[in-house]
């Protein structure tokens, strides 16, 4: 025997939704401070690698493909995301399609500019060197991943999460 819920029953129910959802966002900004420095020392040791060790390039883009997939392989399941601090994830249904969109273009736009610049810097016009770049670089995107990674994460899952209630009040009128 199935019967409606009350409007205030179905309020609740919403106000409980919204808080379990918030919840989950909050757990994810959270993510452990060890696994920003990490990434950051991993970032900065690639970088520094192509200034002393120029002829490592092969062995370099595996070790760094291998940590990549590593990390996307404990990040999907379960007891890896509870190992890397991530006890939570938002469901696809609750990431804004704008965001999504944007997202997207904004990856194509910047590996677009990319291969333009390693296209025109190696061409035979450009005799530009500039001594240990890679290794200023590093650096640069270390201390930032390392400083800022929480307030970039919380960044991310804010906007990923933006304009997508489906209701427009708390007590389910729109």
């Amino acid at each position: 025997m199935a019967s409606q819920p009350t409007p205030q029953e179905a309020a609740e129910a919403l106000r409980n939704i919204d808080q379990r959802s918030e919840q989950a966002r909050g757990s994810m900004r959270n993510a452990p401070r060890w696994l920003d420095c990490l990434a950051g020392v991993v970032i900065f040791l690639y970088c520094a690698s192509i200034d002393f060790f120029p002829g490592s390039a092969v062995w370099r883009s595996w070790i760094f493909a291998a940590l990549a997939v590593g990390y996307v392989i404990l990040l999907r399941t379960r007891r890896g995301s509870a190992l890397l601090g991530q006890p939570a994830r938002i469901h696809r249904q609750a990431v804004s399609s704008k965001f999504v969109l944007i997202a997207r273009l904004t990856i194509t736009t910047v590996v677009a500019v990319s291969l333009v610049a390693v296209v025109l810097l190696s061409s035979a016009h450009t005799n530009t060197y500039v001594p240990y770049l890679g290794t200023i670089l590093g650096a640069v995107l270390a201390l930032a991943l390392i400083g800022f990674g929480s307030q970039l994460r919380a960044g991310l899952i804010t906007l990923a999460g933006s304009g997508h209630r489906v209701g427009g009040h708390p007590d389910g009128r729109s």
